[in-house]
């Protein structure tokens, strides 16, 4: 019997790079990469750009959404619109090839340089199908919800949101988690041109991050951002993406 796809989630505070190392991970597998910033309501995206924080009213959709556009792009219907030649690159296009228009959405949000990677590999044996998608995940909860399992949320006025686990799974769920000191992540931050991440919604972000750890919680990798004294000095970009492509290769090998 064939393996679950799997949806590795590239995730951390704002400033660690899931993009990249999102983007470097989907390329070296040859498997499509989505950021998951694209994914985000109109409400959200005008939220932060305002400098405010987003609760987990706001975040619950949000992830629904990322796990809803893996397992689109994962689906039989899905792998022969990611493997058509040329690349979808207009709705129509897509559309033409999908079985929704939710997948033909799904797929304009996938990065072009890893639809590339996957036909430059197209003859490389796969062990299964896989999506990565780069996001902030801070709450265990919000991970227990990308894995399609239950998941509880006490919003500030005191409701109960419950999201319930899925009924038949249709991925297995991983994590790469981007650790980062509040001064590297800051410094990176700030080097961002045009983000509209704040250093406020900085500090927001990791007094609600709930960091996992390799021991504690399943399908997570740790890759550490610094080094040095006080891990504050960066370590290079192709060490950080090598690191996190190696940690990988147990679930995609």
């Amino acid at each position: 019997m064939a393996p679950l796809p799997a949806l590795i989630i590239v995730m951390g505070a704002s400033g660690c790079g899931k993009s990249t190392v999102g983007l470097g991970i989907a390329q070296a597998y040859g498997v499509p990469f989505v950021d998951g910033d694209d994914l985000h309501p109109a409400a959200n995206v005008a939220k932060m750009s305002a400098g405010n924080p987003l609760n987990d009213e706001d975040r619950i959709p949000w992830l629904h959404k990322i796990r809803e556009t893996a397992i689109l792009l994962t689906t039989s219907n899905g792998l022969a619109a990611l493997d058509r030649d040329p690349a979808p690159l207009s709705p129509s296009e897509a559309d033409s090839a999908a079985a929704s228009h939710e997948l033909a959405a799904a797929l304009q949000h996938i990065a072009p340089a890893s639809l590339n990677a996957r036909r430059e590999r197209k003859d490389a044996p796969r062990a299964r199908e896989a999506c990565v998608i780069a996001c902030s995940a801070l709450k265990g909860s919000y991970r227990a919800l990308l894995r399609g399992e239950e998941a509880r949320f006490t919003l500030p006025d005191g409701r109960e949101i419950v999201s319930e686990k899925e009924g038949t799974p249709m991925l297995e769920t991983y994590f790469v988690y981007l650790a980062g000191t509040r001064t590297l992540l800051l410094n990176r931050m700030q080097a961002r041109a045009g983000h509209f991440m704040k250093a406020s919604m900085l500090d927001s972000q990791l007094a609600t991050l709930e960091p996992p750890s390799e021991a504690g919680e399943p399908g997570v990798a740790v890759v550490n951002l610094g080094q040095g004294q006080e891990e504050v000095e960066e370590r290079g970009k192709e060490a950080v993406i090598g690191e996190a492509v190696e940690k990988s290769r147990k679930w995609l090998a």
